[in-house]
């Protein structure tokens, strides 16, 4: 199946025509972040954005096209805020390079929140891909390339600056999702900085920060857009539920049928393509025996992800639950290799809960995950006397989303990482260097 990427119909020449244009896109922004995709239509978007429907439609043919336009407007602020840094960089000062890339990802010249949360959460990431992904490659790339100028600590630079760069990533996107609040918190902003550059210092270097000027608050939309947000009717997505938990070997082999069928379409061709009709049909099971079960594709999707977040949660709660007196090194390295070894053993049904569907249909279930994980390891650091100074809280809080962004960002674009082991060596690196002393390492 075809996975045809819509393009807006005409670009705006004039100023008001690209006045509606941002408009439109704060307008979705709002409503994505507010009611989510599924409720999403262009007559509501017109009247948040305060145009009429004729005037949308010139520039775009339906909502799918304006969410594609706001991922590629927060690609191109972000490659152009990264190609601003790189001008006007020190390249005879790492640690200032190494500020330079959080500077990128947390600026907020990129998209206000609404707009970063709704591309996280309500758009599937293979939507997107086609915009964010060449934006990604160069930034590795040039990260590549600096590191390679800089005399920073050995290792393999294509790999380190695929960890770096999605680790740091990571930490913010889940501060996106669940701690806002830290975003504007200069001491997350330390711990960003510390996670990057501790990470590549060489032997001897200096750890602290460099000063650097205190960030932009992150901008709002439009206050008009907002304002005629609060006056448009909010609508939600019915909760996914399965309906019927089988009873018998024939109805758990047809549930199984139909997850593995829905796993088949979206891995050829996205969400569009498994309507719960062409589930059935490619299970070969009648509609109404599908729909026995489940009532939507996201209430398939929701038990495939109960299914993982059991199976992780074992995973990973073993070595943490054990006692664990030698080095962190050791617990770490377990830790990443039963993630990679996961990501291995189970990558169509992980690329296609990562990259296929709205985050916020497992969000729920993969913020459970690591929750414990964080619970689990905080005792850990507590206990440790060669943990460097910090919230120990904290620090587990950023290493376990760097940790598993990296992995997941894998998962999605760089498969073929898991067959190298300098992957999983560098991400134990990242987290031995971001959580031991110096002298530890």
């Amino acid at each position: 199946m075809s996975r045809d990427i819509p393009e807006r119909r005409r670009d705006p020449t004039t100023s008001e025509g690209r006045a509606i244009v941002t408009a439109i896109c704060d307008a979705t922004a709002l409503l994505l972040d507010r009611d989510g995709y599924e409720a999403l239509n262009t007559n509501a978007i017109a009247r948040v954005a305060g145009v009429s429907i004729g005037s949308l439609y010139q520039y775009f043919p339906d909502k799918h096209a304006i969410v594609v336009e706001l991922a590629r407007r927060l690609e191109r602020n972000a490659l152009a805020s990264a190609m601003e840094r790189a001008a006007a960089i020190d390249i005879g000062d790492p640690r200032a390079v190494t500020a330079s890339l959080i500077d990128v990802l947390l600026d907020p010249r990129l998209a206000n929140l609404a707009t970063r949360r709704a591309l996280l959460l309500q758009v599937p990431a293979a939507w997107v891909l086609p915009a964010s992904g060449p934006t990604d490659l160069s930034t590795e790339r040039l990260l590549a390339q600096v590191m390679d100028q800089l005399a920073l600590r050995d290792g393999p630079r294509d790999v380190m600056s695929f960890v770096v760069f999605h680790a740091v990533e990571g930490a913010i996107e889940d501060a996106i999702l669940r701690r806002p609040e830290a975003l504007d918190d200069p001491a997350f902003r330390a711990e960003l900085f510390a996670l990057a550059w501790r990470y590549a210092a060489p032997e001897g270097a200096s750890l602290d920060a460099p000063e650097t000027p205190r960030t932009a608050p992150w901008p709002e939309p439009l206050a008009e857009v907002a304002s005629r947000l609060r006056e448009e009717p909010q609508q939600q997505a019915a909760e996914a539920v399965v309906r019927t938990a089988p009873s018998t070997t024939r109805g758990r082999a047809s549930v199984e049928t139909i997850l593995g069928a829905m796993l088949e379409l979206l891995a050829e061709g996205g969400w569009p393509a498994a309507s719960a009709r062409a589930v059935a049909r490619r299970a070969g099971v009648s509609p109404a025996t599908l729909y026995r079960y489940f009532p939507d594709l996201r209430a398939m999707v929701s038990e495939l992800a109960r299914r993982r977040r059991a199976v992780t949660l074992e995973l990973l709660s073993a070595p943490l639950s054990e006692p664990h007196d030698g080095e962190l090194h050791a617990l770490l390295r377990a830790l990443v290799e039963r993630l990679v070894e996961r990501a291995r053993t189970d990558g169509r049904a992980g690329r296609a809960l990562l990259a296929e569907v709205p985050q916020v249909w497992v969000q729920e279930l993969q913020q459970e995950v690591s929750a414990a994980v964080e619970a689990l390891g905080v005792p850990k650091l507590e206990a440790r006397a060669d943990i460097r100074d910090g919230d120990r809280a904290r620090l587990m809080w950023v290493i376990v989303a760097a940790l598993r962004h990296s992995v997941e960002s894998a998962i999605v674009v760089r498969p073929e990482l898991f067959d190298d082991p300098r992957f999983a060596d560098e991400l134990v690196s990242l987290g031995t260097r971001y959580l031991l002393r110096r002298t530890a390492w």
